[in-house]
């Protein structure tokens, strides 16, 4: 099922509507609404415009039905996600614990109304000193340890209840990863909890660019980051440091990016006409949906390597499944903390994430044949 520039063009017309409380103008009657929602839910976006939908003459009633079935699952998932953050929250407080959100935990806030921005996760940067005591509190609270990554550990809950508690903001062995070793510092102490920390505005957005950065260079990213980026700086521009953040972006590399999504997020839901360079940008963000494709990022990590190594591509390509084979001893860490303690351990480990590979067979096998069909880019 594909979709058209129609259809594009009417998404970001009831994004801008929604977005800016307003009523939407008579939609063109070759749009397929069936096509508008699946675009809707590969950028998790269904429940951004839904309310625009809701209200419309126009759309055929077994459209709105779909539509409405999917914002009230997501509606009654934010009500159980809430009230699982409240419990979380209290247990980092009554243990002691400093903890920050992240992301989406702050950027809903800026939205007509909390539920219009659907999350995946619950990101909260915590003091990693804490992380033992972090499993246990979890643990306790029946979730299970969904992943150990490079900056955090994720655990999940059935039915939808995920969390990420972040050590790091960014991974020092990622091709980016800016240093934010002043976040904590900026920082605000709220005024209802002692433990809990508001991140500074200006980190806020310099933060923002950075993780949509990171998506946008790796796996690709949907048009969603862009709508974050409208309703915050819409409602705090004037209130920003922008010599500050300019300052950071310029150190980092990314202030021309920040200056084209910036002007691209405010010319789409603003709704005024896109250049030929825009425009291109835009597909590339439609294209990709809400967190990209994990094939592209395979693609993109291994013609960086050719690039950077002058490797030929099949040399490319066996580093990096060596890599993905035997990470770093810093990543082996990060992902099994019993090293930490017990480093001598580490090939007993290698074995085990071996296995763990061959028990993910199809997985496995997939991503060995997305490295052996891969073609120069060149």
């Amino acid at each position: 099922m594909n979709s058209t520039n129609k259809e594009v063009n009417y998404l970001i017309h009831l994004m801008a509507c929604a977005l800016n409380e307003k009523e939407p103008g008579q939609t063109d009657e070759d749009v397929d609404f069936t096509v508008l929602l699946e675009l809707a839910k590969k950028h998790q976006i269904y429940n951004m415009i839904f309310p625009v939908i809701s209200n419309m003459d126009n759309v055929p009633i077994e459209e709105k039905e779909n539509w409405k079935n999917y914002n009230l699952t997501e509606i009654a998932k934010m009500i159980t996600v809430n009230n699982e953050r409240s419990i979380i929250y209290n247990e980092l407080t009554e243990n002691k614990i400093k903890f920050m959100p992240l992301k989406g935990l702050i950027l809903k806030n800026y939205y007509p109304k909390e539920s219009m921005r659907q999350m995946s996760d619950n990101d909260i940067l915590v003091d990693h000193a804490k992380r033992e005591l972090i499993f246990d509190i979890m643990k306790r609270n029946d979730y299970k340890p969904s992943s150990t990554c490079e900056n955090s550990d994720d655990f999940f809950k059935r039915p939808f209840c995920s969390f990420e508690f972040h050590r790091d903001l960014f991974f020092e062995e990622c091709d980016f990863h800016p240093h934010f070793s002043y976040i904590w510092d900026n920082a605000s102490v709220d005024n209802e909890n002692p433990y809990m920390y508001n991140m500074n505005l200006n980190d806020v957005y310099v933060y923002s660019v950075c993780h949509m950065y990171k998506h946008f260079t790796t796996a690709g990213c949907g048009i969603r980051f862009l709508a974050d980026i409208y309703v915050f700086l819409k409602k705090e521009n004037n209130n920003l440091d922008w010599n500050y953040i300019n300052k950071y972006l310029k150190e980092y590399g990314i202030l021309e990016y920040e200056k084209e999504s910036r002007e691209l997020a405010f010319k789409l839901f603003d709704e005024k006409e896109l250049n030929e360079e825009e425009m291109s940008l835009l597909q590339t963000y439609i294209n990709f949906g809400i967190y990209g494709n994990g094939n592209v990022a395979i693609s993109r990590k291994i013609n960086k390597l050719v690039e950077n190594d002058n490797s030929s591509l099949k040399t490319a390509k066996t580093k990096y499944l060596l890599k993905r084979l035997f990470p770093s001893k810093s990543l082996m860490v990060q992902n099994y903390r019993i090293l930490e303690k017990r480093p001598y351990l580490l090939p007993f480990y290698y074995i085990l994430r071996l296995l763990k590979g061959m028990i993910k067979g199809k997985k496995t096998l997939n991503e060995v044949k997305t490295v052996n069909n891969l073609k120069n880019s060149k």
